[in-house]
């Protein structure tokens, strides 16, 4: 059986299990803790060095480490539409690489305005801790907090994050200029990279999406973005409603 080790929450792990669910791949969700997971992750694909991310898909003795890498695989064992007709393999990749920027952005925005929060560093340790326990350890969740930040650069650099999602998003809504589809006239796969730049900013129906526990149930919920982008929000709530089914633990 595949292995999809995936975040539940992660707009990341979304991409790539929406593509998979589109084309009926059979696979075993594996939940993945950020920071406490790594070191299991690491000695299941033995790589004792080197950043390890999720996603990641085990297919056989193959390991696929990255979104668009996964929907590519779901591609190409999976059935039903493509989602990378090959006229347009190009411009579904450069949209990938504006999701990832806006993705990127939106978790620097998320997590700097959270990072000081003791909610965040108790969402930080693993799940199954009992609520008192929680409380002792929050100066342990804290600590591997930072680690995360640190691995992914978050409080490094200058504070032009909003600026980055704000363009990519005016970027999308102008694309789509009242289209439903962003590239020709059938759902593909820059659709859903797109789509779930919004989850950092208004999160899709839980129906579809889990949400991070103990935040809050509204991600990051920027009066400026939802209001700005409310047209890119029922554009995405629309693409959920008409291709993607609710996660079976919701139904």
């Amino acid at each position: 059986m595949r292995v999809f080790t995936a975040i539940a929450f992660s707009p990341w792990s979304e991409k790539a299990r929406w593509a998979l669910d589109h084309h009926h791949v059979d696979y075993q969700e594996a939940p993945f803790m950020p920071v406490f997971g790594e070191l299991a992750l690491r000695l299941r694909m033995r790589k004792p060095f080197g950043r390890i991310t999720v996603p990641v898909l085990h297919d056989g003795p193959r390991w696929f480490t990255d979104s668009f890498d996964i929907a590519r695989r779901a591609e190409e064992i999976g059935r039903g539409a493509p989602l990378f007709p090959s006229d347009a393999l190009e411009e579904i990749r450069a949209w990938n690489e504006r999701s990832e920027a806006a993705l990127a952005a939106g978790r620097a925005i998320l997590m700097r305005s959270w990072a000081s929060t003791p909610e965040l560093a108790i969402a930080a340790l693993p799940s199954g801790l009992p609520s008192p326990l929680k409380a002792l350890l929050q100066p342990l969740g804290r600590q591997r907090l930072e680690a995360f930040m640190t691995k992914y650069e978050i409080r490094d650099g200058d504070y032009s994050h909003e600026a980055i999602l704000m363009a990519e998003l005016d970027g999308l809504e102008k694309a789509l200029s009242g289209r439903r589809y962003l590239v020709g006239d059938g759902f593909t796969y820059a659709d859903i990279a797109m789509a779930l730049t919004l989850q950092q900013v208004s999160p899709v129906d839980p129906r579809y999406i889990v949400r991070m526990s103990g935040l809050g149930p509204a991600g990051m919920n920027i009066d400026t973005f939802t209001l700005r982008h409310a047209g890119l929000i029922a554009w995405r709530d629309a693409l959920y409603a008409l291709h993607r089914r609710p996660a079976p633990l919701a139904q």
